[in-house]
């Protein structure tokens, strides 16, 4: 599996997911009104910015804090394609494993990207790549991870195992 896409964003380490809507905004359940609130409070164009087939980076820890689905229903509502971090808080790794999104944790990323470059993640290699920045290794993954990542979540890949 290959995943090439442009950073929509870089986040801190230790970054709580609620802020990517704002606590106010937790309690929303349509995706499209999810996606309305997504960065308003970092910067109010995001939606304008981010496009289909983008990509978070993160730093250390990344989705600490309460396990609220909404943040990343809004990411993967607008085309958010994965994850690639430092490391992520475990309920939050679990949660959106199961749900679809392609997480990987890669040491490093967070300080060899910036918003804008295009990575490659190249999971067959273990590394992922920034043109004229360099590469770094990939975690390894275990074989369930990334065949509920390639199933596209939990319930596809159950589906697929269970026919």
């Amino acid at each position: 599996m290959t995943i090439t896409g442009r950073a929509a964003w870089v986040y801190p380490d230790h970054f709580d997911v609620d802020f990517i809507i704002g606590a106010a905004n937790i309690g929303l359940q349509e995706p499209e009104e999810i996606a309305r609130c997504l960065m308003k409070e970092y910067e109010p164009d995001f939606l304008e910015k981010a496009a289909p087939g983008d990509l978070l980076v993160a730093g250390k820890n990344f989705g600490y804090g309460h396990g609220h689905p909404q943040p990343m229903m809004g990411m993967r509502h607008i085309g958010i394609t994965c994850v690639v971090a430092e490391s992520f808080a475990f309920p939050f790794y679990r949660s959106e494993l199961a749900s679809g999104m392609k997480l990987f944790v890669c040491p490093g990323v967070a300080w060899l990207a910036e918003r804008g470059d295009y990575l490659t993640i190249d999971v067959q290699r273990g590394t992922v790549s920034i043109p004229g920045k360099g590469s770094l290794p990939l975690a390894p993954l275990g074989r369930y991870p990334l065949e509920v990542m390639k199933a596209g979540g939990v319930i596809p890949h159950l589906k697929n195992t269970l026919g």
